[in-house]
């Protein structure tokens, strides 16, 4: 059952490939949902959970009841209980889960490449302490030791860019609004040196839409595309909400942000113009 063998690390990603190989093995005995929770005795909301990838800890019971209904033995059962294991293990994101409202880290943790754009707020995988502090004391959050938690949460995501093996490559299309709008010279000055120093790593890419540009092609909410290195896994575009995180993986749906995102690269600076653009800033 090679098919259902996630790449990468995270436990998120082996979640999401246990419940879509679920999915597979009921539609393959011809099974509506309704028949299955009849002969488990479940209730629907349980086979939703499990089959939406939406359970917190999977559990190898309920996938063994499903491998027995399904027919599922020898080496292809054991291959789902141990994926099921695996996709229990804990995640460094889950003692954040009071931060994190969606599983939008543990998705990064196991992407080889992301797309974003920003027309608000520095990306959060680039963002400086400072920054996120200011930001966060924006949102209305004054406890010191809550912003420490939170800032302390931003900056363990942002390690999948500083990774010795398979480090992530990110491209980050920002408007030059992002960096304007930072009132406070010595946030502004320490984040933009944060940019223009990450921009020199080969797995990361910034790129600033400048103001003179106008309404540009592309404009509109923003939106974070992750693309993984296993083919059998299907990519997603994360959008955040002020309610929470929506996440699509319909082709049609990556294929509409996927041409976006090439449409805002190609108005923005290219790499060169946009690192000479940030040297500026803080000289």
């Amino acid at each position: 059952m090679r098919e259902i063998q996630a790449g990468g690390y995270s436990p998120t990603i082996k979640k999401r490939a246990l419940s879509r190989k679920l999915v597979a093995l009921r539609e393959q005995c011809g099974m509506t949902t309704s028949e299955v929770c009849k002969r488990l005795h479940w209730s629907p909301s349980k086979l939703n959970y499990i089959e939406k990838a939406k359970w917190i800890d999977p559990n190898s019971d309920s996938v063994a009841d499903l491998c027995e209904l399904y027919g599922v033995d020898g080496a292809d059962r054991d291959a789902l209980i141990r994926l099921t294991r695996e996709a229990r293990q804990r995640g460094w994101w889950r003692k954040y889960n009071d931060v994190f409202t969606s599983e939008l880290p543990g998705f990064e943790a196991g992407a080889s490449s992301i797309r974003t754009f920003q027309n608000t707020v520095v990306p959060g995988l680039l963002q400086v302490p400072e920054y996120i502090e200011m930001i966060t004391r924006i949102a209305g959050i004054e406890e010191p030791a809550e912003i420490k938690r939170r800032t302390d949460a931003r900056l363990e995501r942002q390690k999948i860019l500083l990774r010795d093996q398979r480090s992530c490559h990110l491209h980050a299309v920002v408007d030059e609004h992002v960096l304007l709008r930072i009132g406070d010279k010595g946030v502004r000055s320490a984040q933009i040196a944060h940019l223009l120093k990450l921009a020199q790593r080969p797995n990361v890419e910034v790129q600033v839409i400048p103001l003179e540009k106008g309404l540009y092609p592309g404009a509109g909410e923003t939106f974070t595309c992750l693309m993984f290195p296993d083919s059998t896994e299907r990519d997603i575009v994360y959008l955040e909400t002020t309610v929470d995180g929506r996440m699509l993986e319909e082709p049609d749906e990556l294929e509409r942000y996927m041409v976006r995102f090439d449409r805002l690269r190609t108005v923005a600076m290219d790499f060169e113009a946009t690192r000479a653009y940030l040297a500026r800033q803080i000289e």
